[in-house]
C-alpha cells in the first residue's frame, strides 16, 4: 500500500490498517523531508495548506512500519500494538493516547514527539531517538529503552515501572513524579536529571551519573547506589532507607533531611557534603570521606568511624557520644561544643582542631594527636574543664 492509497482510505472513513506494509512509506510534509533514497511518491494528494497527515484512531496494529517517514504526522489515539518501527522517522509526530504496546521502535527518531498519555507498555526502544519528546503520565512500564538518547524529554508523572534505561541518556530529562520501581538504570547519564519526588524504590543504578540531579523528595528505599556518582546533587529530604551507596560519590551534595534507615555506606565519599543535622547514629561509617563536609549538629552517637577522613569538617554542636574514631582524621575540623563524651579517639589526629566548649569527659585519648588544637573552655576526659 502506498502513501496515497492509505490516505485516501482513511479519508473515505476506513481505520482498519492492522498487518499492512507500510515498509518505507513516506507520510512526512515534503518541506520537511528530503533525501536521495526516499521512495519517488511523496504525497501527491497533500494541499498546501495541510502540511500534517492525519490517522487519528487508526489500526496499525501488527503493521510493518519499518523506516516509515512520519515526520509531523498525526498518530493520536492509532493503535500500533505490536507494529514494526525499527528506524522509522517520527520526528514531532503526535502519538499522544497512542497503543504502542509492543511495538519495535529500534533506532526509530522520536525526537520532538508527543507521546504523553500513550501506551508503550513493553515497547522495544533500544538506541532510539527520544530528545524533547514529551512522554508525561505515557505508560512505558517494562520497555526497552536501553542506550536510547531521551536527553531533555519529559516524563512527568510516566509509568516506568521495570523499564530498562541501561546506558541510556537521560540528562536534563524531567522523571517529576515518575513511577521508576525496579528500573534498570545501570551506567545511565543522569545528569542534571529532575528526579523530584520520583518513585525509585529498589531501582538499579549502579555506576549511574547523577551530577547535579535534583532529587528532593525521592523515594531510593533499597535502591542499588553502587559506585554511582552523585555529586552536587539536591537530596533534601529523599528516603534512602536501606539503600546501597557503598562507592558512591556524593560530594557536595545536599542531604539535609534525609533518611539513611539500615543503609549501606562503605567506601561512600561525603566530601563537601551538606549533612547538617542528619541522623547516622550507629552506623558503620569506617573510612568514609566527609572532609569538609557540614556536619553541624549532626547525631553520630555510637557510630564507627574509625580511620574516617572528616579532615576540615564543620561538626559544631554535634553527637558524637560513644563514637568509634580510632585513628580518625578530624584535623582543622570545627568541632565547636561537640559532644565526643565516651568516645574513642585512640591515635586520632586532632591536629588544628576548634574544639572550644567540647564535651570530652571520659572520652579515651590514648595516643591522640592534639598538637595546635585549641581546648579553650572544653571539658577534658577527667572532668575538668581546660584553662589555658
Amino acid at each position: 500500500m502506498d502513501a496515497n492509497e492509505l490516505l485516501n482510505r482513511y479519508a473515505a472513513g476506513e481505520r482498519d490498517f492492522r498487518l499492512a506494509n507500510l515498509r518505507g512509506i513516506v507520510l512526512s510534509p515534503i518541506d520537511l523531508y528530503r533525501s536521495s533514497d526516499a521512495p519517488t511518491l511523496i504525497l501527491a494528494n497533500l494541499n498546501e495548506h495541510q502540511q500534517r497527515p492525519y490517522l487519528i484512531g487508526a489500526n496499525l496494529s501488527g503493521a510493518d512500519l519499518t523506516k516509515a517517514h512520519l515526520s509531523r504526522a498525526n498518530l493520536s489515539k492509532a493503535n500500533l500494538s505490536g507494529a514494526n518501527l525499527t528506524g522509522a522517522n517520527l520526528m514531532a509526530a503526535s502519538l499522544s493516547g497512542a497503543n504502542l504496546t509492543g511495538a519495535n521502535l529500534t533506532g526509530a527518531n522520536l525526537a520532538g514527539s508527543h507521546l504523553n498519555w500513550a501506551n508503550l507498555t513493553g515497547a522495544i526502544l533500544p538506541k532510539a531517538n527520544l530528545i524533547g519528546a514529551d512522554m508525561s503520565a505515557a505508560n512505558l512500564s517494562k520497555a526497552n529503552l536501553s542506550q536510547a538518547n531521551v536527553s531533555k524529554a519529559y516524563l512527568i508523572k510516566a509509568n516506568l515501572n521495570g523499564a530498562n534505561f541501561q546506558g541510556a541518556n537521560l540528562s536534563l530529562t524531567s522523571f517529576k513524579e515518575a513511577d521508576l520501581t525496579e528500573a534498570q538504570l545501570t551506567g545511565a547519564e543522569l545528569s542534571k536529571a529532575n528526579l523530584v519526588g520520583a518513585n525509585l524504590t529498589r531501582a538499579n543504578l549502579n555506576k549511574a551519573n547523577l551530577l547535579k540531579a535534583n532529587l528532593r523528595r525521592t523515594n531510593l528505599t533499597q535502591a542499588y547506589l553502587n559506585g554511582a556518582c552523585l555529586s552536587e546533587s539536591d537530596l533534601s529530604e529523599a528516603c534512602l532507607d536501606r539503600a546501597n551507596l557503598c562507592k558512591a560519590d556524593l560530594s557536595k551534595t545536599y542531604l539535609r533531611n534525609i533518611t539513611l534507615n539500615g543503609c549501606h555506606l562503605s567506601g561512600i565519599n561525603f566530601s563537601g557534603a551538606d549533612l547538617s543535622g542528619v541522623d547516622l547514629s550507629r552506623k558503620l561509617l569506617t573510612g568514609i570521606n566527609m572532609t569538609e563536609a557540614l556536619l553541624n549538629e549532626a547525631n553520630f552517637r555510637g557510630a564507627y568511624l574509625m580511620e574516617a577522613n572528616l579532615s576540615g569538617a564543620n561538626l559544631s554542636k554535634a553527637n558524637l557520644s560513644l563514637a568509634y574514631l580510632i585513628e580518625a582524621n578530624l584535623s582543622n575540623s570545627c568541632l565547636h561544643e561537640i559532644d565526643l563524651s565516651q568516645a574513642n579517639l585512640s591515635k586520632a589526629n586532632l591536629r588544628k582542631a576548634d574544639l572550644t566548649g567540647a564535651n570530652l569527659r571520659g572520652a579515651i585519648m590514648t595516643e591522640a594527636d592534639l598538637r595546635g588544637a585549641n581546648l579553650s573552655g572544653a571539658i577534658l576526659p577527667n572532668g575538668t574543664i581546660y584553662q589555658p
